[in-house]
């Protein structure tokens, strides 16, 4: 039978919308077919490696793996789709299952499954990764490669390179430089296959639609196709010259590499305005070339139907290595071609600074206001100063981007954004709070009890992050290939051939911490017995004892006492982190977030009760804007709590969700209103930012009947989703959050 998906997890239309997707009449039936058309498995993919010739074990790794890649890579079919502008796909299955899918929801199976993670050897670790007070996630996921400068050099003349250094090299060195080269000959090789491709097709006279029904080819059309053929023989193999030849380029390496875009609107800036003072673009057909390309993003390198945003992400603005800031005319045709076609993904984030243009901040708004829940917004005062301070070079740190759902990379340079794992910094606080307890200790002791349990926190983290580095036995070939300082090297990107390697920990349940810690410390101050006492009833389900504690003083509301304690929290595990090293990884960073894993919602299924009022079970707070249902001081007031913190700790990414009444976006006098917020967040040292409009009436009407509302999308932990496709806990969760009430545990 025919591959059938029930949500295509997309964006619903707008309510004013006149109108569907796309600027143009082409991009328009490009994204219909992209939302309409089959997401099974990549079987020609899979054929083509089965077949593969069997690599000789006396071989270095990356040059089996190359072999590999070579063999595959430039006999794929090409596909090429009706009015197409960029070319590039694989073949996937026309009937059976989707090609796998990923629906988020909140497990604690993840605790269990990140408790594998662990050395033989040391049943401490295994016992912290196994309650959940840390969860060692891997070595090397999220990046960004060289995009930028590999549209600038092309794949033969870093060919050519690696073919010179073989020859001068002996042993693993030489067979690195072979490997190296062989991949990016592999590369000009697929893209003459696709060349070829437009040539017969335009010789031919009919294209195939998406339905299969043949469509005769007009001379315009066929004109497309010829030129097409000329930019695929061109590039990735030689540099680019005008935008269409960069985003080709880009298309091609993307479709080996993946993952996040890096920052696209900066490299590709100088191709558009080379085109426009050449006169040979407009900045209508420069915005449908760049709906292609997002088009494409969304349906041509997910092999199934994954209902998160995050796996391929969008950095646009921002400052430039020279300081300036990098907002452009085609940072403004990047968001209202992403506002056009209104795909799910990517994740989309504008680096924000005091420079960034109004209208910029103007076109995300309405985005917002039409239930998009794109862009994020990212301030790069403090993500700039963290990474300086930790001997990150001012040009470099200035040119960061974001990748996954919110960790800070370095751009074709740095192995960082894996996350290396989670802490949990809710329990670790718990734990801490009770052996103070336990010894009678007062307000200091209680601090020292949390700076002891923090210290040895980060050593856990820095062997299981040794641990899982060593563990690589991969050399993340395709990623290795866009990373020209590899070759530098003669090393992969997992084994040191990177410019820099800094070991990402992502803390969750900030808020909690901070809000019992408070309270803790309030009891601490009455007395011996208090504290020990107050732990006694709130374990024993004492619900006076619950509604007291959440009546206290709340992080996220603006209160100056709690909102220190939450800022010395951070300070502690971050300095703690950064003080350790392994033998790959300079330091380790400290981020905030619950990834698409939703860790919250594991970590606190594991939790008993805690001094913030959290009855057992029940989830942590999903971001750092606040626990669900104690953030009802409004927004400026959650505004000043988050930047009480500082945001220049938290350089592996972060993530503030602010909940918002949908009439705030409804009209230009809100949205204003909100810019100016944003603009506050900014100003003030905050660094990410995303926001929700939905009321929670309309989530429990979406959620009671999933078919009357697909397409109404969430910010959930630094991605967005489909609200009717995420599983009933995480749909609860958010629910939660958005009525400003805390669920209660099952």
């Amino acid at each position: 039978m025919p591959v059938v998906v029930e949500n295509p997890c997309v964006p619903a239309a707008p309510a004013h919308a006149d109108s569907g997707r796309g600027s143009t009449a082409r991009t328009a039936r490009l994204a219909a077919d992209v939302i309409d058309h089959c997401y099974g498995p990549f079987v020609e993919l899979q054929a083509l490696g089965a077949a593969c010739p069997a690599a000789s074990e006396d071989e270095p790794l990356i040059l089996r793996q190359a072999r590999g890649f070579a063999h595959v890579h430039p006999r794929q079919t090409p596909v090429i789709r009706e009015g197409e502008l960029i070319v590039g796909a694989r073949v996937r299955a026309q009937e059976g299952p989707p090609g796998g899918c990923w629906y988020p929801e909140g497990y604690t199976w993840y605790i269990e499954h990140f408790a594998r993670n662990v050395p033989p050897d040391r049943p401490d670790l295994a016992e912290a990764a196994g309650r959940g007070l840390i969860s060692p996630q891997g070595s090397f996921n999220h990046k960004v490669v060289d995009y930028a400068g590999f549209i600038r050099t092309g794949s033969a003349a870093l060919a050519a390179k690696a073919r010179t250094m073989a020859e001068e090299r002996q042993g693993d060195e030489r067979a690195f430089c072979e490997a190296f080269a062989l991949g990016h000959e592999a590369m000009m090789e697929h893209a003459d296959t696709y060349a070829s491709a437009c040539e017969k097709l335009a010789d031919s006279g009919t294209e195939a639609r998406a339905t299969g029904e043949a469509v005769a080819i007009s001379d315009a059309r066929a004109a497309e196709l010829r030129e097409i053929a000329r930019i695929c023989r061109k590039a990735p193999a030689a540099p680019a010259e005008t935008l269409h030849e960069a985003l080709q380029s880009f298309w091609f390496a993307y479709l080996a590499a993946g993952d996040a875009t890096g920052r696209i609107d900066v490299y590709l800036n100088d191709f558009y305005q080379a085109d426009l003072a050449a006169g040979r673009i407009t900045e209508a057909r420069a915005q449908e070339l760049i709906e292609c390309l997002l088009i494409k993003l969304h349906g041509d390198i997910v092999e199934g139907v994954v209902n998160v945003s995050s796996i391929q992400t969008m950095t646009l603005g921002g400052l430039l290595p020279d300081g300036t800031d990098g907002c452009s005319d085609l940072t403004r045709l990047f968001l209202r071609a992403i506002r056009a076609v209104r795909l799910l993904r990517p994740t989309v984030y504008l680096r924000c600074t005091p420079d960034t243009p109004d209208g910029l901040f103007d076109e995300a708004m309405e985005m917002l206001g039409e239930g998009l829940t794109e862009p994020s917004f990212y301030g790069d005062k403090p993500i700039v100063e963290g990474l300086v301070r930790i001997g990150v070079p001012l040009e470099h740190a200035r040119d960061y981007a974001l990748s996954g759902c919110t960790e800070v990379v370095s751009p074709g340079r740095g192995n960082w954004g894996a996350p290396n794992g989670w802490i949990n910094l809710a329990l670790l606080t718990d734990e801490a709070i009770r052996h103070a307890a336990s010894a009678g200790a007062g307000p200091d002791a209680l601090w020292s009890a949390v700076t002891e349990h923090v210290e040895r926190v980060a050593d856990l983290c820095r062997d299981a992050n040794t641990w899982v580095d060593d563990q690589v036995n991969d050399t993340r070939y395709t990623a290795t290939l866009l990373m020209p300082c590899c070759l530098d090297r003669c090393k992969d990107v997992a084994h040191g051939g990177a410019e820099t390697y800094y070991g990402h920990w992502e803390a969750i349940g900030l808020p909690n911490a901070a809000d019992m810690l408070c309270n803790a410390l309030r009891m601490a101050s009455q007395g011996p017995g208090a504290l020990t006492d107050a732990l006694g009833r709130l374990d024993a389900g004492d619900a006076a004892l619950t509604a007291r504690l959440r009546r206290g003083p709340r992080y996220g509301t603006g209160d100056d006492e709690v909102d220190q304690i939450a800022a010395r929290l951070i300070d502690l595990m971050a300095d703690a982190l950064e003080r350790r090293s392994t033998a790959l990884r300079t330091k380790l960073v400290l981020g905030h977030l619950a990834g698409g894993e939703n860790m919250h919602i594991g970590y606190g299924a594991a939790m008993g009760a805690t001094l913030d009022g959290r009855k057992q079970g029940q989830t942590l707070a999903d971001s750092l804007a606040g626990s669900q249902g104690c953030t009802q001081a409004g927004p400026t007031a959650a505004i000043r709590s988050l930047c009480a913190l500082d945001h220049s700790k938290m350089i592996a990414g972060n993530v503030s969700t602010l909940r918002l009444p949908a009439s705030d976006l409804a009209d230009p006098e809100g949205r204003a209103k909100v810019k100016a917020l944003v603009r506050a967040f900014v100003a003030m040292g905050g660094s990410q930012l995303q926001i929700n409009s939905v009321d929670a009436a309309t989530l429990r009407a979406a959620q009671e009947r999933p078919e009357e509302h697909r397409g109404l999308l969430v910010r959930v932990a630094g991605y967005s989703a489909d609200f009717t496709s995420i599983g009933k806990a995480l749909q609860d969760e958010i629910i939660a959050r958005t009525e400003g009430i805390a669920e209660e545990a099952a």
